[in-house]
């Protein structure tokens, strides 16, 4: 399943009041140092908004507002905020289970990594092991 959002600014410039938004495909985003910036930047590119100039200085001045998510982030959005921190931490897990299942499958013949919290616990601190 795809993890999108739909993100959307509202911000004035030269007495306009402008509308920009995006979908974003978490995958994406949540990959990134900044996934704020990204969002930014991708809204700033899908809208025509050129990234030096006074037009994404003042958009980048105000929230971004969420709507519209699919996938993981469902749970993550609500009255046009979302809690990245926890999403983030979310989708790394995620990211690690779809790594460890096909694993557990091929070596262990486990069809469902969950039903084995300990093995799990170990398969993923060796994942994550330096």
């Amino acid at each position: 399943m795809h993890n999108t959002v739909l993100a959307s600014i509202e911000f004035c410039f030269r007495g306009e009041t402008l509308h920009p938004s995006t979908h974003i495909d978490l995958d994406l985003c949540l990959r990134q140092a900044e996934p704020m910036q990204y969002v930014y930047r991708a809204a700033a590119a899908d809208n025509g908004i050129s990234l030096y100039s006074y037009e994404f200085d003042l958009m980048v001045m105000e929230p971004v507002r969420f709507s519209e998510p699919t996938g993981l982030a469902t749970g993550f959005v609500a009255d046009g905020r979302m809690d990245l921190d926890v999403l983030l931490k979310a989708w790394r897990e995620e990211v690690i289970h779809r790594s460890l299942q096909p694993i557990a499958q091929r070596h262990l013949g486990i069809d469902d990594l969950d039903a084995h919290p300990a093995l799990k616990a170990a398969l993923i601190e060796a994942y994550q092991a330096d």
